[in-house]
C-alpha cells in the first residue's frame, strides 16, 4: 500500500527502473532457473487458490504450437531495445522468462517493433498471446494474462478519510480522447450538481474543461467514477482500495485483476452504459450507509490478494510453465 505523501507517478517509475534495469541486464538468468524449483514448490498452503488463478488467466488446456512469429528471450530483447516503447510492458515480463530456457518461443503481443495501440490490443489473438488486457467473455481463450505495466497500474493506497466523512459527490478526471464513453459522459453529464467530473486532456477551451485533481483530492469524494480507457481502467485499482466506492459500467475488458470477477453491489455500484441511471443510483446509495461500508469492505478484501508479491510471481511463473509445457518447450 502507498501512503499518499511519501510518493507519486514519477518516483515510482523512477524507481522501479533503477530496480529493474540492472535486473534485466546484468542478473544471470542461471541465478534465476536455478531457484525456479525451489519458488515453484512453495505453493502447497494456497493450492487450490493459486491454480483457480492459474486457470482463471490460461485458460487453453490443450497442446498448442506458437505462431511463426514467436520469439525468445533474446530476440525479444533486441526488439525492445530497437523500438523503446512500452518499457515496462516488456520489463515485467522479461523478467518472469529468465526463469526458464532463453531459447523458449513465446507470441507476446507487445513483441512488434511497432507501437502496439488500443485497437491491436482489443483484438482476439490467432494464437495463445501473452497480453496486459484481454476482452471479458467466453471466446477470449487465446488472450493469456500476466501482471504486465504493473507500475502504473498497481497502485494500492492507504485513504486516512471515513466514507461518512466525505463529499456527497462523485468525482472524476481524466483524458476524454482514448474512449468515446468517457468523452459522452463528461459532455453530457458536467453540469450535474451530483458530479463533479471534467476532461483533463486534451487542453480545450470548452465548458466541461477542468484542471488536473490528484488522488489525494479525488478522496474526499464518497463516488469514485472508473472509466474504461483505452481498455481498462486504470484509476480502479487505487480507487477499490480507498474508502470511497467505484462506479461504472459493467466492465468490458480485464487485466491480471480479474475485472471480470466484480460483481454489482458487492464490488462497485453498476451503471448503464450510457450512465441514465447514475445519478439515481448515487442518490440511493448515499442514503444507504451500512451497505457503501459493505461495498468498500469487499473492495478491499478483493484489493488484498494483489498485496503478496512472492504469491502474485509464483501465479505468473506457473502460468509460464504450462505455457511452455503446452507448447513442447518446458524442460
Amino acid at each position: 500500500m502507498q501512503n499518499l505523501n511519501s510518493s507519486n507517478a514519477k518516483s515510482r517509475k523512477l524507481f522501479y527502473y533503477l530496480q529493474s534495469i540492472p535486473l534485466v541486464f546484468f542478473l544471470p538468468s542461471i541465478i534465476s532457473r536455478f531457484s525456479l524449483k525451489q519458488i515453484l514448490k512453495n505453493n502447497n498452503s494456497q493450492r487450490e487458490y493459486i491454480e483457480s488463478r492459474v486457470k482463471y488467466y490460461l485458460k487453453t488446456t490443450a497442446n498448442f504450437e506458437v505462431s511463426k512469429k514467436s520469439k525468445n528471450a533474446s530476440e525479444l530483447l533486441w526488439n525492445q531495445i530497437s523500438k523503446n516503447k512500452q518499457n515496462s510492458h516488456f520489463i515485467d515480463f522479461y523478467l518472469l522468462l529468465k526463469f526458464f530456457n532463453h531459447k523458449n518461443k513465446v507470441d507476446f503481443i507487445y513483441s512488434t517493433k511497432d507501437y502496439i495501440d488500443s485497437t491491436i490490443a482489443k483484438q482476439h489473438p490467432a494464437y495463445p498471446t501473452f497480453v496486459k488486457s484481454r476482452p471479458i467473455g467466453s471466446d477470449n481463450q487465446n488472450s493469456i494474462l500476466l501482471k504486465l505495466n504493473q507500475i502504473k497500474l498497481f497502485h494500492f493506497i492507504k485513504d486516512p478519510k471515513k466514507f461518512e466523512n466525505k463529499k456527497n459527490q462523485a468525482v472524476w478526471r481524466g483524458d476524454i480522447r482514448n474512449n468515446s464513453i468517457r468523452e459522452y459522459f463528461v459532455k453530457n453529464f458536467y453540469k450535474t450538481p451530483l458530479f463533479d467530473i471534467g476532461q483533463t486532456s486534451p487542453k480545450q477551451g470548452v465548458a466541461w474543461m477542468k484542471s488536473f485533481m490528484s488522488i489525494k483530492d479525488q478522496l474526499d469524494y464518497k463516488f469514485i467514477f472508473c472509466l474504461e480507457g483505452k481498455c481498462i481502467s486504470t484509476n480502479l485499482y487505487w480507487a477499490m482500495s480507498s474508502n470511497s466506492i467505484c462506479v461504472m459500467p459493467k466492465p468490458k475488458y480485464e487485466s491480471w485483476f480479474m475485472e471480470g470477477k466484480l460483481k454489482d453491489g458487492v464490488h462497485y455500484i453498476k451503471v448503464k452504459d450510457d450512465f441514465s441511471d447514475a445519478e439515481e443510483k448515487i442518490e440511493f446509495y448515499m442514503n444507504e450507509n451500512d451497505k457503501c461500508i459493505e461495498i468498500i469492505d469487499n473492495a478491499k478484501k478483493f484489493v488484498q490478494q494483489f498485496n503478496d508479491l512472492k504469491q502474485e510471481r509464483l501465479i505468473q511463473l506457473l502460468i509460464l510453465k504450462q505455457y511452455f509445457k503446452s507448447t513442447g518447450q518446458y524442460e
